[in-house]
């Protein structure tokens, strides 16, 4: 109370007014019944509303003491915090320390309040421990899709923030996918309509912040979205939600863009350097993320190639070779019978050649089987080639015709090996199981590209038994289980439906046209 010589109690109003209102910490005087009855100007402008406003109004502290007047107390006292909600820029976080009780007239009573704003300490606090969550998701056993839904989530908190997408290559595929969102309330249309909005000329900021590698803030986004015809696909999208100010950070890691965090910063906010700071530093925890649910999936890769290529070799050297020494065996059987009398004979050669039929059937399979768990076939002979000798194979052994119209694999850019490996396992898989559970005459194999959507279309459809009523005629089973884990690795589907009015069955595959461009032409086709 620095500035005059009486005590606070004995002071007039005129008098503690001029004494606070100099101090540039904000000081509030409260009544008894809890309202502001005096603010100083600095406590004015913390709570950002005019002086002659406030007078009257509730206050926002909790007031716990019940001190004497004009009591002295040795210990410091608590700065506690509430919350302002009437000010012109939103809720503000209060730290404020209470006074000794001041008699400010007969029977008046005023406790005077020290505060401050800390509201940005509060949201630092709580991006703090965002990025602790969300560190905590990367290193844990959750999908990639869902660690970047939390980590959409985490940012969605917030303060200021009105919408959160995240986007990435992901481990596997070609273009951006929309992989966490948070704040939207449809979020399955927005890639296509982005996209739509791109072959329009829309200015793509996600698409600069990549290339750039760097993070991009886009004031007053939302007017220029909603003012340019070319976004205009995705007007309604953007009028979800209150927002003006866009921000984009890329994913970053070793150099290379894999994906962005895109922040559409609510109406009456601006990007302020520490939420700028918080956005990298969740773009880094979601890179990190990408980055090791990359490396897993390369490890299962490897680790998978490795057992398929052991049990190929375990296969060949025992069971193939015991099945071989069967098939001798029951040759041998069937002289023999040649050599009995009578009805020996005759059943005897019908076992045998039994025996020699079933071995002459596993021996097929087994040679299928070694074959598909070889390694890449189309990677040695090419993706058509490859297709051709599947085709010519089945035919040779199932004794059924294999109508190829695959031209348009060429077309489709499936430039990448694995991809390629992974096109060739599909429809070799539709193809076994159509022979061996449907009974067809007829497979046809039709390749179409989507330009349009960027995607591959293969159909593999016979004129067999069809769909049973349990689901487990056609392709379905393990192996449309198997199909659909190679489609979903590129961010493609699987779908067994009949063929023709309940006739035979239909495995479509939907995969993208391609996935061997460098990052860079990733990133500027997205």
């Amino acid at each position: 109370m620095a500035g005059s010589d009486l005590p606070p109690s004995q002071m007039s109003p005129n008098g503690w007014e001029s004494l606070f209102d100099g101090v540039a910490t904000g000081i509030a005087l409260v009544g008894s019944d809890g309202s502001i009855r005096w603010v100083n100007r600095s406590g004015a402008c913390v709570l950002h509303r005019p002086r002659h406003d406030l007078t009257g109004m509730p206050a926002p502290f909790r007031l716990r003491r019940s001190v004497d007047l004009g009591a002295e107390r040795g210990e410091e006292p608590d700065e506690n915090v509430c919350v302002w909600s009437e000010g012109a820029q939103g809720p503000r976080w209060l730290a404020y320390t209470e006074g000794v009780r001041i008699e400010v007239g007969p029977g008046s009573i005023v406790t005077p309040v020290s505060f401050r704003d800390v509201t940005e300490q509060q949201h630092q606090h709580g991006r703090i421990s965002a990025l602790a969550r969300t560190a905590a998701t990367v290193t844990s056993d959750s999908s990639l899709e869902k660690v970047l839904e939390a980590m959409a989530v985490e940012v969605q908190r917030s303060h200021g923030v009105a919408g959160t997408q995240i986007m990435t290559f992901a481990p596997r595929g070609d273009g951006l996918r929309l992989m966490g969102a948070a704040g939207f309330a449809e979020v399955e249309r927005f890639f296509d309509l982005l996209m739509a909005s791109r072959d329009r000329g829309a200015d793509l900021a996600t698409h600069r912040s990549m290339s750039a590698r760097k993070q991009y803030v886009v004031p007053g986004r939302r007017a220029q979205m909603l003012a340019d015809p070319s976004w205009e696909p995705l007007h309604a999208y953007v009028s979800q939600l209150e927002w003006d100010d866009f921000v984009s950070t890329p994913l970053l890691s070793r150099g290379k863009a894999l994906g962005a965090l895109n922040v559409y910063v609510a109406s009456g906010f601006q990007a302020t350097p520490a939420m700028l700071n918080f956005l990298s530093s969740m773009a880094e925890q979601a890179a990190l993320a990408v980055d090791y649910a990359t490396l897993i999936h390369q490890g299962r890769l490897s680790a998978r190639s490795e057992e398929r290529a052991r049990l190929a070799r375990d296969l060949h050297d025992s069971v193939v070779q015991h099945v071989f020494s069967i098939g001798m065996q029951a040759k041998a059987v069937q002289g023999i019978a040649r050599r009995l009398p009578g009805p020996y004979e005759e059943r005897l050669a019908t076992v045998a050649t039994e025996v020699t039929d079933l071995v002459d059937s596993v021996q097929r399979d087994l040679r299928g089987v070694i074959l598909a768990l070889q390694p890449p076939v189309s990677a040695k002979l090419g993706l058509l080639p490859a297709l051709n000798a599947l085709a010519e194979g089945i035919e040779r052994r199932y004794d059924v015709t294999v109508d190829l119209d695959i031209e348009a694999l060429v077309d489709g850019g499936a430039g990448d090996a694995d991809l390629r490996e992974d096109m060739y396992r599909i429809v070799s898989e539709a193809l076994h199981n159509a022979v061996k559970h449907a009974a067809p005459t007829i497979v046809r194999v039709i390749a179409e590209v989507d330009r349009e959507r960027g995607v591959v279309r293969i159909d593999v459809i016979d004129d067999g038994r069809g769909i049973s009523s349990d689901g487990a005629g056609g392709s379905g089973g393990f192996g449309l289980v198997s199909m659909r884990d190679r489609a979903s690795r590129w961010g493609g589907h699987v779908f067994l439906t009949a063929a023709h009015e309940g006739l035979g069955t239909r495995v479509r595959a939907e995969l993208p046209t391609t996935a061997s461009r460098t990052d860079q032409e990733r990133v500027d086709s997205a």
